[in-house]
């Protein structure tokens, strides 16, 4: 057992179940001592895996007190972070669940995470161990039993009982111990499942032979190990009363007066018994029988026989108090004998008379009742004879009368119309009076109470009543109390309220007390005040009375509406240079909210301080705050904040977008002609039609006050050119003649189209030159530059295979290496190719120059060959794109080789730009002397060119004053 019993208290029998409820039951067994594990409420309740890991690694679990006979977190402790539950005490069954077959603790669990909760129902059975025994009340008993009494007599034994409850551990059954053939035991089932133990008499008992016994009631449980209790019986043998008490007088006669003082002694009677002890021991007392009025007036001494008047007497005639007496023993059972005591009482004074009043139906009466309603009966009572018992009555009374039923019965009815509410009772009273000498009178009274009629209906203590809830609210809070009385009383003044129907559904009101909630959320958006009907009405028969009071509810605005923009976005336009502080436009938002909640305050948001503009804050209405220049900048685009003013403001942006127009504030810029390069020469053998320069310029308005015309405005050029008015392209008009072979000048103004035009004006010289005509040989030139072509592709075609050969042969060298990693980089050969052509930018014109083509030998020595070096030039800026033809002038100035050379293609300045081009990027500012050397680089250049094209397949010849035009350094 001993080994058994550690075993049995490590023993936690664990039971869950679950449902939707979130119900958790657990086992233990009672008296083991803490901690003890129950289980995980998290696991057990499927939480952890019915919820977001994030919310549950945050939940708390504690626990919830609900009421406090259900309140058992004291035995039991539970981990607030992972759920786990153990007891906190050693559990006693018997002390938690007396008298219960099955003993289980309710727990309310909370699980909380911020906005998440729920509660869990754990309810932790206890199991019962045989830890008591069966106990008796009392470790010994006593019975007496008479030697007369018959076999298979029964006597009631006190029983035991068990705290334990378990269907082994408690109370199982009763033996006699030691076993006896005189007694023995019937137990029988009560219906509560508990035993009855009775001692049976098997034999007749011999008081002479023995005068007493000891037996033993052992109470026995079924639990293992088994406990017991035992209870000593010890039985005495009682003699048998064979003998009645005898009176001395089988009847005495007493004579008294009616005032007899109450208390005095009047008589006594004796009687005697032949047994001994409890058989011999008597005992008086009156019986009730024949006249137990009687027993009113006098008493008996149990003892000593002794007779006493205890109540003030009264005369009356005929047969005196006849009252029988009995002698009882104390035997088992008792014997007894009676006699009889007359009592004569002598009339010896008058009585007052004695006025009973029956009022009826409980001294209530209707206020409705008509009259002659009958509410009491009144009987008047003189124990007096002759005219001493002659008894006259009355009442004194405006609504009730008295009449006569008979000498001495009356009866008591309504005169007049009662109202309840103007006096809920009467007190009437009955006056008596007996014609003796001297008269004697006595008066009574009794209390009528009107019954009320429901003749009023209830009443409200105001007719409207004004109540305030702000919006949003949770649906439960208290709106207002009404408060309705009834002049009735009782069930005709009970009030109850109710809610017009069409309102029910947002509000209820509590019908005992008034107090009106909310069910639903209010918005005050949606409706800013309600007003309804309440009623109230009285539990009255046979129709309900009823009274109605209006409730209005205004709902308060609470600032739960962003303020909104009537558009989404803005646009607005503003013309350019206008003064500071002109107004661009107004944006507007509303709020559905109301006061401070609906007042709206525009701001430009922090990043938008160093803009140009400014915002009204009460009325949104932006401005400039300096001028705005849409060469500067054509478009802003702000973002407008609209904050309203409540505690916890709300604000909403929308998106503005400035658009600055055009004013014609620009005049046309030229970049070409400038002053110092306003120059261009033109050969004489230029063609009509042919384009000889172009007029750049551009203005930084747009549309109309950016588009350009050109106009010739002052000439002396006899008309030889003509001006395009769009692109300001100036071509020859006719052909040159001799005598057109000079500087002509002209004026040109540039103007916008704008409503006001603005115009630059600009000078730009032309120089018309003489060009000597081309040989014959030259004619050839088209050929030779189709066979340069040809030359420069297949260079290029052998120049790539020979980088080609050149990297494998270097991978295949690679290869060697790595497999024969000691070879010495002496055997290592490098290929080189020549730079056979150069660019130069510092030559006007293309030169050519001996030079001489690199080779490398075995030896890596270095052998020249002469070789020919072609370098160009042109201009950085102006004549880029220019297609060229270089030549070799042998020493008679005549062509021997030609070749045609491409340089980048970029656009000329010359050539016309389509009106939407944007102007060029402003040049990098140059020194004097830079401008002056790049527009002779310039002239030369043009001048070659045109010499070029005009003598193309004619004989080259040389003005006589080319050699001064043209430095000495540009020529071929």
């Amino acid at each position: 057992m001993a080994s058994v019993l550690p075993f049995t208290l490590a023993l936690v029998l664990l039971g869950i179940s679950m449902c939707q409820s979130q119900s958790i039951s657990y086992t233990v067994m009672e008296e083991v001592l803490p901690p003890v594990f129950l289980g995980n409420v998290a696991k057990d309740s499927n939480i952890s895996s019915t919820i977001d890991p994030s919310i549950l690694a945050n939940i708390k679990y504690s626990f919830l007190t609900v009421g406090s006979d259900s309140d058992n977190s004291n035995l039991f402790q539970i981990d607030e972070g992972t759920g786990d539950l153990i007891t906190k005490s050693k559990l006693d069954r018997e002390t938690l669940c007396p008298f219960l077959k099955l003993c289980v603790l309710p727990l309310r669990i909370g699980a909380n995470s911020g906005t998440f909760f729920r509660t869990i129902n754990v309810n932790i059975s206890i199991l019962d161990r045989n830890d008591n025994s069966p106990l008796f009340s009392t470790n010994s008993t006593s019975l007496s039993i008479p030697e007369d009494a018959n076999i298979n007599s029964t006597f009631p034994l006190s029983t035991a009982s068990d705290k334990d409850m378990g269907e082994n551990n408690s109370l199982k059954t009763y033996v006699l111990e030691p076993k006896s053939s005189i007694f023995g035991l019937l137990l029988s089932r009560k219906i509560d499942d508990s035993l009855e133990v009775n001692l049976v008499l098997n034999q007749k008992l011999d008081r002479e032979k023995f005068r007493s016994h000891r037996v033993y009631l052992v109470a026995k449980d079924g639990g293992l190990p088994q406990r017991s209790s035992t209870m000593t019986i010890n039985i005495a043998v009682q003699d048998i009363n064979d003998n009645k008490p005898r009176f001395s007088y089988s009847q005495y006669n007493v004579t008294i007066q009616e005032d007899i003082t109450v208390g005095t002694t009047i008589m006594k009677v004796s009687a005697s018994d032949d047994d001994e002890g409890q058989n011999g021991a008597v005992e008086y007392m009156f019986s009730s029988n024949p006249n137990g009025e009687s027993q009113k007036l006098f008493s008996i001494n149990n003892n000593t026989g002794e007779v006493k008047v205890i109540q003030q007497l009264t005369f009356t005639s005929g047969e005196p108090h006849r009252i029988v007496v009995s002698a009882v023993d104390h035997g088992f059972p008792p014997l007894s004998s009676q006699a009889f005591i007359n009592i004569h009482v002598v009339d010896v004074n008058n009585h007052a008379p004695e006025i009973n009043i029956n009022p009826l139906s409980g001294g209530k009466v209707s206020e409705s009742s008509n009259r002659g309603t009958v509410i009491a009966y009144v009987a008047v009572v003189d124990r007096d004879t002759g005219r001493n018992g002659q008894v006259t009555c009355s009442i004194n009374h405006p609504k009730f009368q008295l009449h006569n039923l008979s000498n001495t019965e009356y009866k008591v009815v309504v005169s007049d119309e009662l109202d309840r509410e103007e006096n809920i009772e009467y007190i009437v009273k009955v006056y008596c009076e007996d014609d003796g000498i001297p008269k004697q009178n006595k008066s009574k009274s009794f209390i009528v109470q009107v019954l009320d009629m429901n003749d009023n209906e209830p009443k409200f203590d105001r007719d409207l009543y004004n109540a305030t809830i702000t919006e949003n609210k949770a649906p439960g809070q208290m709106i207002t109390k009404v408060t309705a009385s009834d002049s009735d009383q009782e069930n005709n003044a009970e009030v109850h309220y109710f809610i017009e129907p069409n309102f029910q559904t947002k509000f209820e009101v509590d019908a005992s007390t008034g107090i009106i909630r909310a069910k639903v959320k209010f918005d005050r958006e949606v409706e800013s005040s309600i007003m309804f009907k309440v009623f109230a009405a009285d539990n009255g028969t046979p129709v309900p009375l009823t009274a109605t009071a209006t409730v209005k509810l205004n709902i308060e605005d609470d600032n739960d509406e962003f303020p909104t923009f009537n558009q989404s976005s803005y646009e607005f336009r503003v013309m350019e240079n206008r003064d500071a502080d002109f107004v661009v436009g107004t944006v507007l938002a509303t709020d559905k909210d109301i006061g401070s909640n609906a007042a709206i305050v525009y701001t430009l948001p922090f990043s938008y301080q160093n803009t140009p503009f400014s915002i009204n804050p009460s009325t949104g209405e932006i401005k400039t705050n300096r001028r705005l220049d849409r060469e500067e900048k054509s478009t802003y685009t702000l973002s407008v904040m609209a904050t309203d003013r409540g505690v916890s403001p709300k604000n909403t942006s929308c998106i503005v977008t400035v658009k600055v127009l055009d004013e014609n504030d620009e005049y046309p810029i030229i970049r070409f002609p400038r002053r110092g390069n306003e120059s261009v020469k033109v050969p004489h053998t230029t063609l009509p039609n042919t384009i000889v320069t172009q007029i750049e310029a551009y203005d930084k308005d747009e549309g109309e006050n950016g588009t350009l015309r050109y106009t010739i405005v002052k000439r002396d050029d006899d008309n030889l050119f003509y001006i395009d008015s769009k692109t300001g392209q100036i071509y020859i008009s006719r052909k040159i003649e001799s005598f057109d072979i000079k500087e002509f000048s002209l004026f040109i103004d540039v103007s916008d189209q704008g409503a006001m035009p603005l115009k630059t004006a600009v000078e730009l010289r032309l120089f018309v030159e003489y060009h000597a005509i081309p040989t014959v040989a030259e004619q050839k030139i088209g050929q030779n530059v189709l066979i340069a072509i040809t030359i420069a592709c297949v260079t290029i075609v052998l120049s790539l295979a020979i980088l080609v050969s050149i990297f494998l042969i270097k991978r295949v060298d690679n290869n060697k290496r790595k497999r024969l990693p000691h070879v010495e980089s002496n055997d290592q050969r490098e290929f080189q190719l020549p730079d056979s052509v150069q660019y130069s930018s510092k030559k006007s014109c293309l030169t050519r120059e001996n030079s001489h083509k690199t080779y490398l030998t075995d030896n890596n020595n270095l052998t020249s060959h002469e070789g020919k070096k072609v370098s160009f030039s042109s201009d950085d800026q102006q004549d880029s794109g220019i297609f060229m033809i270089g030549r070799d002038v042998g020493p008679n100035g005549l062509v021997s080789t030609n070749q045609h050379i491409y340089a980048n293609q970029h656009h000329s300045p010359y050539s016309s730009q389509p009106e939407d081009t944007p102007p060029p990027r402003p040049r990098r500012e140059k020194k004097v002397s830079d401008l002056h050397q790049e527009e002779l680089n310039r002239m030369a250049s043009i001048s070659f060119h045109q010499k070029l094209m005009n003598n193309y397949n004619k004989p080259l010849v040389y003005h006589p004053d080319e050699a001064v035009s043209v430095p000495e350094e540009t020529r071929c």
